[in-house]
């Protein structure tokens, strides 16, 4: 097994169609397969070969999506770094990671040079894209020139490791997800399915790649049915709505934040999205008015899912057929387990809120080179998510909050998502964190941060007078604190360790 396989197998199909929109220029997946060939023949000719570490520093651009797929076909590990993080954040997955191999843009030259100038990082071969000839560079046009176009990939089984995968924290450990051929080949398979995605679907690729919804659920998942990805390398509301109807998409996956910059987007009702036949979401909680804002004013479901980096990371997702239900996280697929279990690991009944834990085919290896950090998470073979869900009668799964920002206050447990859904359906507020903070009396007060619509007003008075109309005496915030913006992880969500920093 080799994910590269799936590639190959969606080439032989129909090397014409079409696999990549960028700009101006369309790929068809005989070309897209021509050009991983020649930079992995490339690639093995510089000495990269199994296991080998090949870390892309790319956008959403042609060069990510055939450096990924060269890289597994060698039997090498792909290792995705965050561009927009700091270049200390990147220095620390490329130092965990002992990556040896660079591939990136010269957008990126400034953060490359801190690289190179770790004590730690082990890099030895930087391959850069659209680069004048510098020193110690080499240049990805010339390999792609210089390899061979016909290549046997390398076998592999379903438990070896094909990408390492940074867990979004906002923590100074970074954890390496293990993520093998198996489980990503399950998940494009599954996602595929599930979204009943065939050769005549066209995808938004806007989620970034280095990241595993967007990986996973779109890329590799596109390229196993054969749908058409249109690369979009950063998410900018009307230049989407643009390719929506010029390039006809039909699944757009997403997170909260995009749904509601397009949901606010001026000039939205002037563009023709029904070619539209799917949206799904990710990444993050979506707030329940955004999703009826959604449905009652563009007429359309949006899908929620659920995942995490270490399960691939499909867990869940609303069924395209049957009951919908609105604020769900929908249903596992068939062979994926779950569980909603207590504080000692005890099956909980329909209704009662738990730790979600997840067994399959979809979930990781381990943590690079920290077993103690897997051993806390994966125990029997089940993944503790660190999400506290409950299970309704039917089945469906929905989020309350997560384990670790559970608040007891005088002890009551109240879970921050509850209080957040409030203040942001309020018509000034955009987004909302809501955290604990230390109480001698209680144990814990309420405390929210709150982010303010453009041109809107409101004092915290009026914060706390709106949410005492709405919640129990006990759950209303005592503090509120105004913030210009939110740190975030590449899915959305908000980094509430980070919060203070910014308040």
């Amino acid at each position: 097994m080799n994910l590269y396989q799936n590639l190959v197998r969606t080439t032989e199909r129909d090397p014409d169609a079409t696999a990549l929109y960028f700009g101006h220029e369309t790929i068809t997946y005989g070309e897209l397969l021509s050009r991983v060939n020649r930079l992995a023949n490339a690639l093995r000719e510089l000495g990269i070969g199994e296991d080998s570490k090949v870390a892309l520093l790319l956008r959403n651009v042609p060069e990510f999506v055939i450096s990924y797929y060269a890289t597994l076909a060698l039997g090498a590990v792909v290792v995705s770094l965050c561009y927009m993080c700091l270049a200390e954040e990147v220095e620390k997955i490329v130092c965990d990671s002992m990556v040896e191999t660079l591939i990136t843009n010269f957008e990126f030259n400034d953060m490359v040079k801190e690289l190179q100038g770790s004590m730690c990082s082990q890099i030895n071969r930087i391959i850069v894209s659209e680069a004048p000839e510098l020193e110690g560079v080499i240049q990805y046009e010339k390999l792609l020139e210089s390899g061979s176009d016909s290549l046997e990939g390398v076998a592999r089984s379903e438990d070896d490791v094909a990408a390492l995968l940074y867990a979004p924290t906002s923590s100074k450990v970074v954890r390496g997800c293990m993520l093998t051929h198996g489980n990503l080949e399950w998940n494009a398979r599954t996602t595929a399915r599930l979204c009943k995605m065939t050769s005549d679907d066209v995808v938004m690729g806007v989620l970034p790649f280095f990241a595993a919804y967007g990986q996973s659920c779109v890329m590799n998942a596109s390229i196993y049915a054969g749908s058409s990805i249109v690369l979009h390398e950063s998410f900018i509301p009307g230049e989407v709505l643009k390719s929506l109807q010029h390039e006809q998409v039909t699944v757009f996956m997403g997170v909260p934040t995009m749904y509601v910059y397009i949901l606010n987007h001026p000039l939205i009702y002037q563009y023709d999205l029904s070619s539209v036949r799917l949206w799904t979401c990710g990444g993050a909680p979506f707030p329940r008015e955004v999703m009826e804002r959604w449905n009652n004013e563009l007429g359309a479901r949006i899908y929620e899912g659920y995942g995490l980096t270490e399960a691939a990371p499909l867990v869940s997702m609303q069924p395209l057929e049957g009951t919908y239900k609105i604020g769900s996280i929908g249903l596992p697929p068939e062979d994926v387990e779950v569980k909603v279990v207590d504080e000692e690991g005890k099956e909980l009944e329909r209704g009662e809120v738990g730790e979600l834990i997840v067994r399959g085919p979809n979930v990781m290896k381990g943590y690079y080179n920290k077993p103690e950090e897997t051993e806390k998470v994966l125990k029997d073979g089940w993944l503790y998510t660190g999400d506290m869900v409950y299970m309704d009668t039917d089945g469906y799964l929905f989020i309350v909050g997560r384990k670790k920002d559970l608040i007891i206050r005088g002890g009551f447990n109240i879970y921050p998502r509850e209080i957040e859904e409030v203040l942001v359906s309020h018509p000034l507020i955009s987004e909302a964190a809501v955290v604990g903070v230390p109480n001698k009396y209680l144990g814990e007060e309420v405390k929210a941060y709150v982010k303010l619509k453009p041109g809107s007003n409101l004092t915290e008075e009026q914060v706390l007078e709106y949410c005492e109309e709405k919640l129990p005496y006990y759950k209303t915030p005592k503090f509120v604190v105004f913030v210009k913006s939110f740190k975030k992880d590449p899915a959305g969500q908000i980094l509430k360790d980070l919060i203070e920093e910014e308040g």
